[in-house]
């Protein structure tokens, strides 16, 4: 639990991005989380070729690490950055925020109240009640945001994103998918 909170808390950090998105417009934002995208994947590939950087960057970070992560796979934080630049390029601005805070509020309550309270099993380690957790956070986000019935399929798709075990990091998955449907919603639906 003590890790899983750690690994949240320095989720919540990432509420700078939608913070700072919302004051300003989508050029300088491409160009500031542009910027931290390269630099994770920079990090990233140091981790792969320069055995002295991996032992430095395990040292720092390997207590919130997951064991794949370990293991030289991708991390969360930069799946977490490049779903971000690719939510800012591509959905309208108010889907990104909405998007980008999915994936740091909702994924994150639904961590902490499934390894609390989690009794009822769903796919894997996820809880119907973390997965409920999830989606009252997406809810209420895209209900600031959004038209009622965009944002509630919005949440709807981000919680059934979060609980699938699919094998792309979800820090990627539930806010991109999440961000395509409601995307086209708002272009084809006459809302």
């Amino acid at each position: 639990m003590i890790t899983e909170l750690l690994r949240k808390t320095t989720h919540l950090s990432g509420l700078f991005i939608p913070l700072l998105y919302i004051t300003l417009d989508k050029p300088v934002m491409l160009i500031i989380v542009g910027s931290l995208t390269a630099t994770a994947l920079f990090i990233e590939f140091l981790k792969w070729v320069s055995e002295g950087f991996r032992n430095l960057f395990f040292r720092y970070f390997k207590s919130i690490l997951r064991t794949h992560e370990q293991k030289g796979a991708l991390t969360g934080a930069t799946f977490y950055i490049l779903s971000t630049f690719l939510c800012i390029l591509f959905f309208q601005k108010n889907i990104a925020i909405v998007c980008i805070l999915f994936v740091v509020l909702g994924d994150a309550v639904a961590a902490l109240v499934g390894i609390k309270w989690g009794r009822t099993k769903l796919i894997g380690n996820k809880s119907l009640e973390g997965s409920g957790a999830c989606l009252l956070v997406c809810a209420s986000i895209s209900l600031i945001w959004l038209n009622p019935i965009i944002g509630i399929v919005g949440a709807f798709v981000a919680t059934v994103v979060e609980i699938l075990p699919l094998r792309i990091d979800d820090n990627l998955t539930v806010s991109l998918i999440s961000g395509i449907v409601m995307q086209l919603m708002m272009m084809y639906l006459p809302f």
